[in-house]
C-alpha cells in the first residue's frame, strides 16, 4: 500500500511538474512576444521622427515610388538599421560627407510603409506618404496626437536635432530646428524648452537643467537614440561631473585639465565619453 501511495505521489508530481514546464514556457514565449512587439513599436516610431527629418517619399514621372532618407556618415548605423529591416541601398555622395539610403524594392516599401503609417507627423512628409499610399491603393492613417511616452522624438532628434556645449556659459544646450513651427509647438508642451524665431526658421531649444535631465535620464533610456549623436547624451553626466570639479577651470597640465581636455576631444568627435 505505502509503494502504491508513492507511486501516486510520484505520478501526481510528475504531472504537477510537467504542468508547470508547459505554463511557465508559454509564459516565456508570451513575454518575448510582447517584448518583440513593444520593440517594433518603439522602432517604427523612431523611423517616422527620422523620416519627419531627414526622409523624403518620392514618386517619379515613370510611376516608381521610393524613399531616401540623408544623413551624416557618423550617423551610418541609422541607416543601416533602417536597411537591416527593410532592405534598400546606402551610398556615399560623391565629394561630400553624407550617405544616402535608397529604397524603392516594392516589398520593402510596402513593409516600411505598413510600419510608420500612423506615425508620420510632418505634413510634408504626410502629403509625400497619401502619394504613395494612393498608388499602392493603401489607407493612409493620421496620426494620434504625440505624447511623452513615444519614439518619435528619438528619431526626430537624430535627423534634426543637436545637443551641443557653450563654453563661454557652460550651458548644454539641446535643440531642434524646422521651418514648420507646428511639429516644434508639440515637443515645446510635452518636453519643455522654449522655441525661437531664426531668419527663416524656427527653432527648439531646452536648457533649463531640470528639463535636460527628464530628457537624458527619463527619456531617451526608454527610446534611445541610434545615431552617434547618443555619446553627447550620454556625455552630459561626464560634463556636469566634471563641471562640479572645476575641471573646465583647471591648469591643462593637472589631471582635471586633462581630463576637461580629453573629455573636450571626444565631444567634438562624436565618440564614446
Amino acid at each position: 500500500m505505502l509503494v502504491g501511495i508513492s507511486e501516486a505521489i510520484r505520478l501526481l508530481l510528475f504531472k504537477n511538474l510537467k504542468k508547470y514546464s508547459t505554463v511557465k514556457s508559454n509564459l516565456l514565449r508570451d513575454t518575448r512576444l510582447q517584448n518583440k512587439i513593444e520593440n517594433d513599436k518603439k522602432f517604427n516610431q523612431w523611423l517616422a521622427g527620422l523620416i519627419d527629418g531627414d526622409g523624403s517619399f518620392q514618386l517619379s514621372k515613370k510611376g516608381y515610388a521610393s524613399l531616401e532618407i540623408v544623413m551624416e556618415t557618423r550617423d551610418k548605423h541609422c541607416l543601416f538599421s533602417v536597411k537591416q529591416k527593410f532592405g534598400g541601398a546606402i551610398k556615399l555622395r560623391s565629394g561630400v560627407n553624407w550617405l544616402r539610403y535608397r529604397l524603392h524594392h516594392k516589398t520593402g516599401l510596402l513593409n516600411l510603409i505598413h510600419a510608420v503609417n500612423g506615425e508620420i507627423r510632418n505634413p510634408t512628409r504626410l502629403i509625400q506618404l497619401n502619394i504613395i499610399c494612393e498608388k499602392y491603393g493603401i489607407n493612409i492613417i493620421e496620426p494620434s496626437p504625440l505624447t511623452y511616452n513615444n519614439g518619435w522624438l528619438a528619431g526626430f532628434f537624430d535627423s534634426n536635432g543637436s545637443i551641443y556645449m557653450n563654453l563661454l556659459s557652460s550651458q548644454i544646450y539641446f535643440t531642434a530646428s524646422q521651418k514648420n513651427k507646428y511639429l516644434l509647438d508639440k515637443l515645446s508642451e510635452i518636453y519643455g524648452g522654449t522655441i525661437y524665431i531664426q531668419k527663416d526658421s524656427f527653432k527648439w531649444v531646452v536648457y533649463q537643467k531640470r528639463e535636460l535631465n527628464d530628457l537624458l535620464l527619463n527619456y531617451f533610456t526608454n527610446y534611445p537614440s541610434r545615431s552617434a549623436k547618443q555619446y553627447r547624451l550620454k556625455g552630459v553626466k561626464r560634463y556636469y561631473e566634471l563641471k562640479e570639479l572645476k575641471a573646465h577651470l583647471a591648469n591643462k597640465t593637472t589631471i582635471l585639465g586633462k581630463a576637461w581636455n580629453k573629455f573636450l576631444l571626444k565631444w567634438d568627435k562624436f565618440e564614446k565619453l
